[in-house]
């Protein structure tokens, strides 16, 4: 399995969009797309798609030649017995709210 298939069968099961890893990573959306088809991925960007992902970068750079299906990263020890919210917003939208919860902080220190 290919970095490229790798990539976007692990963004698929976070359910998260090209975009929103893209600005995990700090690239473009089309720099995903391109990843995810195959195109190369320069070193200093594997070490923050493993982090974006929740993978180790060795998941990434290990490309097996084989038909068969590869076994799924190992999944991260959680300790936390509680949920997890996933909101999906534009980017602006938490960098207003960031901006009042500081205003009010502030005012209330």
């Amino acid at each position: 399995m290919t970095t490229g298939t790798k990539l976007k069968l692990l963004r698929e099961k976070k359910r998260i969009s090209q975009e929103e890893l893209a600005y995990a990573v700090g690239v473009t959306q089309t720099t995903i797309g391109n990843w995810e088809h195959g195109k190369s991925i320069r070193h200093e960007y594997i070490s923050k798609l493993a982090e974006a992902l929740e993978v180790p970068s060795e998941y990434l750079l290990l490309e097996i030649q084989s038909n068969n299906a590869i076994a799924p990263p190992p999944e991260k020890e959680n300790n936390t017995t509680g949920f997890e919210f996933i909101i999906k917003a534009p980017n602006n939208f938490f960098e207003d709210l960031n901006r009042k919860i500081d205003f009010l902080v502030t005012k209330f220190d």
